[in-house]
């Protein structure tokens, strides 16, 4: 078969080769602007497996000049080094286990295998099998790691990342057939299968980086999301976060013609459980009453911290009556509640305060109204108190 583009496979591989290393560039430079995020681990494994292919490339082209060693053997094992380093930056960064032993194994197999072709029984067709067969191995176990990576808060990145790999490993095991039934002659040879692993590690060389720099940047995207709706100690809805869920179900509510409650809860005497046991003991109160309320509520009800020892509960399709119900059970559920932390081991009790709104009211008449039933329910404190 005719091969139908031509072009000199040094200069393309040099073109691959400068490729990487910009891109190996581009990870250095995000690498530099997060090197104060300590949990954002793989970075730093990524860079360097852009510069091993790089160098495993560059290698090559000095043929004619360096040593055997270093241009066959030390080069391909750098090429199948990559896809390996790469695979334990994804694993590390993501935070999944990984297999140092499987990319040890398969960089051993390949090592013996192209020492045995080169100096025992020289054959080019059968080393370039060989690495063409172990980067298979190095794709494959990525493709594993991506899938349980897509199931994950990043699964838009991971989702291109392992279309892409997919058919990166498609290829490989074409080249793979094809390296069989065509072996070259030479290394730089202009067979089908030589021609397309240089065009194709052209575009690699962008699908990698860009991958991984993605991935990098929705995780920073999803972690500044989280600063900015969760509330740090407690772990739920932060008040603004609550505030667009309420702003969102009064939304719905006159879309629909349809009413909703709101809770707001107060822990009385939480003054006195900072000022008796401690701080850390009052963070601990507030952690496991986020708990409570959360294991209480339906998929379709929110509950968020309001404020200091305020939550705000919102509850979809409810009449007041229901949410007195509720509110009596999140009130005696409470109350029945030993918190213990060190030598510390008291109960607490809580006020509630709950109001009907409607399509015809505004966020801050509604919040006024909750408020307003909780002061009544803070007169006798332990009390549940519905407005109107």
């Amino acid at each position: 078969m005719q091969v139908l583009f031509q072009f000199d496979v040094r200069t393309v591989a040099v073109f691959v080769g400068m490729t990487f290393l910009i891109q190996a560039a581009a990870i250095g430079a995000q690498a530099y602007m997060i090197r104060d995020l300590k949990q954002y681990k793989g970075v730093i494994a990524a860079l360097i497996a852009n510069l091993v292919v790089a160098v495993g490339l560059m290698l090559r082209l000095f043929v004619d000049w360096l040593p055997d060693f270093l241009t066959t053997i030390v080069s391909n094992i750098l090429f199948l080094t990559g896809p390996g380093l790469y695979y334990i930056a994804l694993s590390q960064f993501t935070g999944f286990p990984y297999s140092k032993t499987y990319v040890i194994g398969v960089l051993t197999a390949a090592l013996l295998a192209l020492l045995y072709f080169n100096y025992w029984q020289e054959d080019l067709g059968r080393r370039l099998i060989t690495l063409s067969l172990g980067s298979v191995a190095m794709v494959l176990i990525l493709l594993y790691q991506l899938w349980q990576t897509r199931k994950t808060a990043l699964r838009f990145s991971a989702n291109l990342m392992l279309i892409f790999f997919l058919v990166n490993a498609t290829f490989l095991i074409v080249r793979t057939i094809f390296l069989i039934l065509d072996p070259p002659q030479e290394t730089f040879s202009l067979s089908p299968a030589q021609s397309a692993t240089y065009l194709f590690s052209f575009g690699i060389s962008f699908f990698w980086s860009i991958g991984f720099i993605l991935m990098v940047s929705q995780r920073l995207r999803n972690d500044l999301m989280d600063v900015a709706t969760m509330d740090v100690l407690t772990r739920i809805p932060n008040r603004r976060a609550t505030q667009l869920f309420l702003e969102k179900e009064l939304a719905r509510a006159r879309r629909n013609h349809t009413e909703f409650s709101v809770l707001l809860i107060d822990l009385d005497h939480f003054k006195q459980v900072n000022d008796k046991w401690g701080h850390a003991v009052g963070d601990h109160v507030l952690i496991e009453t986020a708990r409570f309320f959360q294991s209480m509520i339906r998929k379709q009800d929110g509950v968020g911290r309001w404020g200091g020892e305020e939550f705000l509960m919102i509850v979809p399709d409810s009449s007041p009556d229901e949410a007195h119900v509720l509110a009596e059970r999140l009130r005696t559920g409470i109350a029945g509640l030993c918190y213990t932390s060190g030598s510390a081991s008291f109960c607490i009790t809580v006020s509630i305060g709950v109001t009907r709104a409607n399509e015809n009211e505004e966020i801050d008449e509604i919040i006024k109204q909750a408020d307003m039933a909780l002061y009544t329910a803070k007169q006798t404190r332990n009390t549940v108190s519905v407005s109107g």
